[in-house]
C-alpha cells in the first residue's frame, strides 16, 4: 500500500468516527422572519461544508410551492415533493445529488397545490419522510421566511433552528417577531443567529449582541450566535452562475465564515434531542402538533 492509499485510508476512519460521535438523524431548521435574507444560500453553502467535513448532509427545501435550492444549483429534478404527497414516488426516489455529494429534495417550484396541503396530505408527506433516518446524519430543513402557521409548525418539531438575519432594520425586527412565535409555545428550544450580508465585522457584532440581549430582556430567551457572514461579491457571482459559493469560489471570506459556522455546529454541544430525535421522532412531533391544531378547531 502506498503512501497515498494509506493516507487516504486515514482520513476515512477519521471520516467514520466523526460520523459515529454525531447521533443519526440530526435536525436542522433553518428559518428567517423574512425572505431575501439569504437562508436559502446558507443552507446549500452549509450543508455543503458539513457534507466534506465527513457527515452525510440531506437537505430538505420545505419552502412550499417557492422551493429554490434546485434553481440556485442549475439543475431541474425529475420529482419532488409532489410526487411523494400524490404517491407516485416513494422518498428515496426523490432524493437528487447534486455537486460534492450533496443530496437535496426538491419542494416543487410553482406547484400551488405544496401551498395548501390538507392534513391527510401533510401526513402522507411525513410518513414517508422517517425513512430519512438512515440516509442522513444531518438533516437541513430549509423552511419558508416569515411566521406563517406551517413554518412555526416546521420550526416547532425540531430541537434546533437557526435564524438568519441581515442588518436591515425590518430583518431584524422580523426575525425578532419569528423567534418570539417560536419561544411562546417552545421556550427550550434551542435557537442560533446568523447575520448575514454585513458590512463589516464590527456591525455584524453589534447587531448580533443587540438582538441577543433584546431577546433575553424582552422573551426570557437566550439565544447563542452561530456566526455571521460580512458581504462578499463572490456569492453574488457563484449565485448568478448557479454554483454554491463554497465551491466557486472557495478561498473568499463567505466561505471560510461559513465553514467556520459548520465547525461550529459539529463541535458545539447538541440540544437535548428528547422525543424529537432523528426524524422519526421529529415526524411524531410535527403530527402531534397538526393533532392539536386539528382539536382546537
Amino acid at each position: 500500500m502506498d503512501q497515498a492509499e494509506k493516507l487516504r485510508q486515514i482520513v476515512n476512519e477519521l471520516r467514520e468516527r466523526q460520523r459515529a460521535s454525531l447521533q443519526k438523524g440530526r435536525i436542522i431548521t433553518v428559518t428567517s422572519g423574512k425572505g431575501g435574507v439569504g437562508k436559502t444560500n446558507f443552507t446549500l453553502n452549509c450543508a455543503i461544508a458539513l457534507n466534506s467535513m465527513g457527515h452525510r448532509t440531506l437537505i430538505i427545501d420545505a419552502d412550499f410551492g417557492l422551493s429554490n435550492i434546485d434553481v440556485m444549483l442549475g439543475m431541474i429534478p425529475r420529482y419532488n415533493l409532489f410526487h411523494v404527497i400524490t404517491n407516485k414516488k416513494s422518498i428515496e426516489e426523490v432524493i437528487v445529488e447534486g455537486p460534492c455529494g450533496i443530496r437535496f429534495i426538491a419542494g416543487g417550484s410553482g406547484i400551488w397545490e405544496l401551498l395548501n396541503l390538507s392534513t391527510q396530505d401533510m401526513e402522507v408527506l411525513m410518513k414517508q419522510l422517517e425513512r430519512l433516518d438512515d440516509l442522513a446524519d444531518i438533516i437541513m430543513i430549509d423552511t419558508g421566511a416569515g411566521v406563517s402557521d406551517k413554518v412555526i409548525r416546521m420550526i416547532l418539531a425540531a430541537n434546533e433552528a437557526i435564524v438568519i438575519t441581515t442588518p436591515e432594520p425590518t430583518s431584524v425586527t422580523d426575525a425578532y417577531a419569528l423567534v418570539k412565535s417560536v419561544v411562546s409555545i417552545k421556550k427550550d428550544m434551542s435557537l442560533r443567529v446568523v447575520v448575514n450580508r454585513a458590512e463589516s465585522a464590527q456591525e455584524a457584532t453589534d447587531v448580533m449582541d443587540k438582538f441577543i440581549r433584546v431577546a433575553e430582556r424582552f422573551l426570557d430567551v437566550k439565544l447563542e450566535p452561530l456566526g455571521y457572514i460580512l458581504y462578499d461579491d463572490a456569492v453574488v457571482k457563484a449565485t448568478k452562475r448557479q454554483r454554491p459559493f463554497v465551491l466557486e469560489y472557495p478561498r473568499s471570506h463567505a466561505s471560510r465564515q461559513v465553514y467556520a459556522m459548520a465547525h461550529a455546529i459539529v463541535a458545539g454541544e447538541r440540544a437535548d434531542v428528547g422525543e424529537a430525535q432523528g426524524f422519526r421522532g421529529y415526524v411524531n412531533q410535527f403530527l402531534k402538533l397538526l393533532d392539536f391544531k386539528r382539536k382546537a378547531l
